[in-house]
């Protein structure tokens, strides 16, 4: 009786995916719980099988500034040809994200049964390399939380 309540005030049947949040000193994400997480130099990643969520940090040569946004997608384009060629896959998709407030390019590759999206945060003189590697057939959930909880400490 109570079960007929709860789902009659807005309970659901669904159970919700729990987060953990990945921190350090320059940034934070939020990664599926009980997913192993690993810092090692410039990389952060929280992984179980072959999926992953992970965030590379690279200075930038010069400053970026928004004004930068459609000149560096050209360059972003070419950089993830070269990826998906030595991984064996291919540039699927291009896309525009916000992430920590910025506007951020967002490349899919495809890879075998897997799909690599990397998102590229640009900010002064850094660069913050989002990479969501998930099977071709699992929803974006995981993904597009690693890219909503992104934020620069």
């Amino acid at each position: 009786m109570a079960a007929l309540i709860l789902a009659g005030c807005g309970g659901s049947s669904t159970v919700k995916e729990q987060w953990q949040t990945v921190a350090t000193s320059s940034f934070h994400f939020r990664a599926p719980r009980g997913w192993h997480t690993k810092t090692a130099g410039n990389m952060t990643t929280a992984s179980v099988d072959s999926q992953l969520v992970q965030v590379a940090t690279f200075p930038l040569v010069h400053p970026y500034t928004p004004a930068l946004f459609s000149k560096v997608e050209g360059e972003l384009a070419t950089r993830m040809t070269a990826v998906a060629q030595q991984s064996g896959g291919k540039v699927a998709g291009h896309s525009v994200v916000t992430a920590a407030g910025i506007r951020s390019h967002v490349y899919d590759v495809e890879v075998g049964d897997h799909v690599d999206e990397y998102t590229f945060v640009l900010r002064g003189k850094r660069e913050y390399q989002l990479l969501c590697r998930r099977k071709a057939s699992h929803d974006t959930s995981f993904c597009d939380e690693l890219v909503s909880s992104f934020g620069v400490a």
